[in-house]
């Protein structure tokens, strides 16, 4: 259904409704001043009947003084009270004519009674003045008789019933007129409730309509332009239906197909250039990056190399120029020479043995003896070698790895000598299982180590800030060799900090490693 029609719809409906509430309203108020009027009638119609019946009791009163006591006033009260009477009659008569006009022809029987009332008023009133004209000392008596039943055959008898025939009939009128009225807004409250009914329902599925008509495809409609707009297009509004906002979500819908299709070649266009650009780029970052690191590790290495060597060549270059100066010395003060120089040239030997595995690490060219070995075993005995008060703990009886014997004995041993003097007293040494090896951890309760010198410990020369006070003869090697021969193995090597305080040393070395470049 097309919105126009909809909103149409819904606006005759409301209107309807709204029609028929007024009309409700309306009738519900004409009905109400209805019957407030012809309450109101019926009151002032029932006080006109009781001064009606005081009017005509106080004449009949003024009559019986007046044959007692004589007249007067030569008649004067009388014909004020019959004025009375008859305006009395008069307004009575017209409220009876207003309530035939207000309910019909229902009122002509008051209207009768009102008659035949006023023909018992004029007869009495004849009646009186006849008695009263015979006013003769012998015709007292014969009068009195004539006015005693006057006074209780026309006036207590029949005039009294028919007073009491019109306030009986105007009392029914008002409690009938009360009933009508209480029946008529028991009515109209039950026409009041249907129509408020049916205009909640109406409410309630005007809006289920207009949520499913409007507010939710209008919904989806924006969601869809702003997918659109944020340029993915391959998600369709998908609003189904015969009304504007269906239209105008299935002409989007078929733009997106054509920009998608279009943007997916373009995008496969520009993707292949950037694969084959980055590809370049890759190769030649590649290219220069190893240019580089080759160049600087040539020059770290040359500064290293010869910084350390500076020390064992002077000391080489010392002993001798002593040995030589002078005169003739003694045996034994040339074999001490000879064993200082054997010292510096056997420390200048190890160095340079490490430097040249750790380079040949970095070139993929490290050489190893591989064999199969027993992980937990070479740990005792390398312990037990160092520091037979050292703990061995592990829960495992055997850890067969494949690996060079000498390069992890090597790797243990600069691991304990670190703990030994950066450490604390207290050093233990774990074995544990991974999942693709084995880890050995050299624990110790020293002050630790920061963060900082963490990530530099692993450097060529690096000395830890803690060192100078310590020990003042390792070169930095130590650490570095310990990683390169992990590396070489397949393994890792890494600094922990301990739980409670000090260092923990990890090697991770994996059973069967995968290695490259290794002779």
């Amino acid at each position: 259904m097309k919105i126009v029609t909809l909103v149409n719809l819904y606006a005759v409906t409301m209107l309807l409704l709204a029609l028929g509430g007024a009309s409700i309203a309306i009738w519900t108020a004409n009905r109400a001043e209805f019957f407030n009027q012809r309450i109101t009638l019926a009151h002032s119609s029932y006080e006109l009947h009781l001064q009606l019946e005081a009017n005509t009791y106080q004449l009949f009163k003024q009559y019986g003084d007046a044959m007692l006591i004589g007249d007067r006033d030569q008649g004067t009260g009388e014909a004020e009270l019959i004025g009375r009477i008859r305006q009395n009659i008069s307004d009575i008569r017209r409220i009876i004519g207003e309530e035939i006009e207000l309910v019909g022809e229902e009122e002509i029987e008051e209207l009768a009674l009102l008659s035949r009332m006023e023909l018992k008023i004029d007869d009495l009133i004849v009646q009186f003045e006849a008695v009263i004209a015979d006013s003769t000392p012998e015709s007292l008596s014969r009068n009195w008789f004539g006015l005693s039943a006057i006074l209780d055959d026309d006036i207590d008898r029949d005039f009294r019933a028919m007073i009491d025939d019109a306030l009986a009939e105007e009392l029914e009128e008002v409690s009938e007129t009360r009933e009508d009225a209480a029946a008529h807004m028991a009515f109209a409250n039950r026409m009041t409730y249907g129509f408020a009914v049916l205009a909640i329902a109406f409410t309630l599925v005007a809006l289920w309509s207009y949520r499913g008509q409007i507010t939710g495809p209008l919904a989806r409609l924006i969601a869809g332009v702003r997918r659109f707009a944020s340029g993915r297009f391959d998600a369709p509004i998908g609003i189904t239906g015969r009304n504007e906002i269906a239209e105008v979500g299935q002409v989007l819908d078929d733009m997106a197909v054509q920009v998608e299709a279009r943007t997916r070649s373009l995008t496969d266009q520009n993707t292949e250039l950037e694969r084959a650009v980055q590809a370049r780029t890759n190769e030649l970052e590649r290219l220069l990056g190893e240019a580089r690191t080759s160049e600087a590790n040539r020059r770290q290495l040359l500064a290293d190399v010869s910084h350390e060597l500076r020390t064992p060549l002077t000391i080489i270059q010392g002993e001798s120029d002593i040995a030589l100066r002078g005169g003739e010395k003694s045996a034994q003060e040339y074999r001490d020479a000879l064993v200082r120089a054997r010292d510096a040239a056997a420390h200048t030997a190890r160095l340079v043995d490490d430097l040249l595995f750790i380079s040949r690490k970095e070139a993929g060219a490290a050489r190893l003896t591989l064999e199969p070995l027993d992980l937990r075993a070479l740990l005792a005995d390398t312990v037990g070698m160092i520091n037979a008060d050292v703990p061995v703990l592990s829960d495992i009886a055997g850890a067969l790895v494949t690996g060079d014997p000498v390069r992890l004995r090597q790797s243990i041993i600069a691991l304990l000598q670190n703990a030994r003097v950066h450490g604390g007293p207290e050093i233990v040494t774990r074995l544990d299982p991974t999942p693709l090896g084995f880890r050995i951890a050299v624990e110790d309760n020293g002050p630790g180590m920061s963060d900082a010198d963490k990530e530099q410990a692993f450097e060529r020369f690096f000395r830890g800030s803690n060192v100078a006070a310590n020990y003042a003869i390792g070169a930095g090697l130590g650490l570095p060799v310990v990683r390169s021969i992990a590396e070489a193995h397949g393994g890792t090597a890494r600094l922990e900090d301990r739980p409670g305080g000090g260092t923990v040393a990890v090697i991770e070395v994996p059973s069967r490693p995968v290695l490259k470049a290794v002779s």
